[in-house]
């Protein structure tokens, strides 16, 4: 129950060891991040969240680095107010800025137990803010402070900007290239040009704010430079883009670098992967090939037999396991899933983590498959005792109230503390809605509660007005708070509970009225 919570908060949380493995992360950041819970969990942050091997000059690792340490050194949150880490994709990575806040979480004797990492996504502000940078001036702080050629293209004037980073970078002075966008377009290889145009066009005609793209750009001496491209354009209000800003990036060298180290990596990881645990190679359809003498001594399956092999596997395991394959199979990307097998001498089943990699040739096709079992029974085991523990320790210290109901009488199941600051001390655990919250009646709550437990769909209701009790003393204030009620549903995705959540948006709401009112010209 309390994992469900956990993940099911509406901001982006990763939970740390002090080592800095990832133990736990909200649904929301997952979102956010394009990726899969059990492809994180239990791996370094930093294997998970690498730097940008396309853009070297930014060391966000480190930022991140000294912000987790110095919360575990000094026991007490530390803030990074703006820290670019780009998020990798299926398509490379992409461009993002964050607010990030580590928390640690001390036990009994003081000591960090868990680090809680929030992080805010301030990308859209960021980029936001750059438009409003038009002056060469400007442009020109940028190119100083990257290390890359920052430029701005009047799309309605046809007028480039240049930052100095150019000439550093390409060996053009700004005057040498033109006014126009034509300039840039007659720097283009011939061979890359026609690509290039087809993804900005496809970009502006779906009408997405960024746009990134690599190819080779003719410098000042007359060599081509392989470069990485990134535009944010802004659109007026009948949907036409008016104006482009972005940076260019020498990736040349990193280039070169980067074949010979995927060259090396292949071997490596070959070797790497063929330890003496149980391990198997398949072929690139998907046929088993290959176990080592360890998976027949483990499973009691006939040496040599390949075939079957699903049955040795936990039934309730098997049609993800299956599933997984496939979906690794048809993309190509490498396998990675935990699942049970049975041990055939006294039927007992342990949890494995099955690892597997394609090798390719030189032209990129899969050639082989290549996989290893890792024995993880003893640390699922010592995770599942510390469960509870930790999330009542996370969601106690979260910003966050919440409040669990359950069944369609919405009996209360669980809250955190602050609901007391909103409501007092009712004995909420074992109550109905009705009996907790009479007064309610009148704003139409519990028909609110009928209508996304009957229908299993959330509602959302921003910027409620109402009082709290910040000290449970008596003195109240008013207060703005965004509540979300989420249904929760159970193995057959049926509706059994609701999640009822609450954010105060108080500062914020008082932030925006003072801003309207200086508009109307009021003091």
């Amino acid at each position: 129950m309390l994992e469900t919570i956990f993940r099911s908060l509406t901001g982006l949380y990763l939970v740390l060891t002090p080592e800095l493995v990832i133990v736990e992360a909200t649904d929301t950041l997952l979102r956010h991040t394009h990726l899969k819970r059990d492809e994180i969990m239990g791996q370094n942050v930093f294997q998970i969240f690498p730097n940008n091997p396309d853009n070297p000059q930014v060391d966000s690792e480190s930022l991140v680095l000294h912000s987790l340490q110095s919360a575990l050194t000094h026991k007490t949150p530390y803030n990074t107010e703006i820290l670019r880490y780009d998020i990798p994709t299926e398509n490379g990575f992409e461009e993002r800025y964050w607010n990030a806040t580590s928390i640690p979480i001390l036990d009994e004797s003081g000591e960090v137990q868990y680090l809680v990492h929030e992080i805010r996504d301030i990308t859209g502000k960021i980029l936001a803010e750059r438009l409003q940078q038009q002056s060469q001036e400007q442009l020109n702080l940028i190119s100083c402070a990257t290390k890359a050629i920052a430029w701005e293209y009047d799309i309605v004037n046809n007028r480039m900007i240049w930052g100095e980073g150019l000439q550093e970078i390409l060996g053009y002075r700004p005057e040498e290239m033109g006014p126009g966008g034509e300039s840039w377009d007659s720097r283009v290889h011939p061979d890359d040009f026609e690509e290039v145009q087809r993804g900005i066009q496809m970009a502006l005609a779906s009408k997405q704010s960024t746009w990134k793209g690599e190819y080779r750009f003719q410098k000042a001496d007359g060599s081509y430079a392989y470069i990485l491209d990134q535009g944010y354009t802004t659109y007026n209000p009948e949907g036409e883009p008016v104006r482009t800003i972005g940076s260019i990036i020498d990736i040349t060298q990193n280039r070169d670098t980067k074949e010979a180290l995927r060259e090396s990596d292949a071997r490596f990881h070959h070797l790497l992967e063929v330890l003496p645990h149980m391990a198997w190679t398949a072929s690139p359809k998907g046929k088993v090939l290959f176990f080592n003498e360890n998976w027949y001594s483990y499973t009691g399956m006939r040496p040599g037999q390949t075939d079957g092999w699903i049955s040795v596997v936990h039934p309730d395991d098997s049609a993800m396991v299956l599933t997984s394959w496939h979906n690794a199979l048809a993309s190509g990307t490498s396998f990675e899933v935990e699942y049970r097998i049975r041990h055939h001498i006294d039927g007992s089943y342990r949890w494995f983590l099955d690892r597997g990699l394609p090798m390719r040739d030189a032209n990129g096709n899969i050639t082989l498959w290549i996989g290893t079992y890792t024995d993880i029974d003893d640390q699922k085991k010592q995770v599942d005792e510390r469960e509870d523990e930790r999330l009542e320790s996370m969601l106690r210290l979260s910003p966050v109230h919440l409040c669990m109901l359950q069944g369609p009488d919405h009996v209360c199941q669980y809250v955190t503390p602050g609901v007391y600051k909103l409501y007092g001390n009712r004995n909420y655990v074992g109550r109905t809605a009705r009996e907790l919250w009479p007064e309610l009646e009148t704003l139409g709550f519990f028909d609110l509660l009928h209508e996304v437990y009957t229908k299993g769909r959330t509602v959302y209701i921003n910027e409620f007005c109402t009082q709290i009790d910040d000290y449970l003393n008596g003195t109240l204030r008013d207060a703005y708070f965004n509540f979300k009620y989420q249904p929760l549903f159970d193995s057959t995705s049926n509706v059994e509970g609701i999640m009822i959540s609450a954010i105060e948006v108080t500062n914020l709401v008082k932030a925006r009225q003072r801003a309207e009112a200086l508009a109307r010209g009021e003091s």
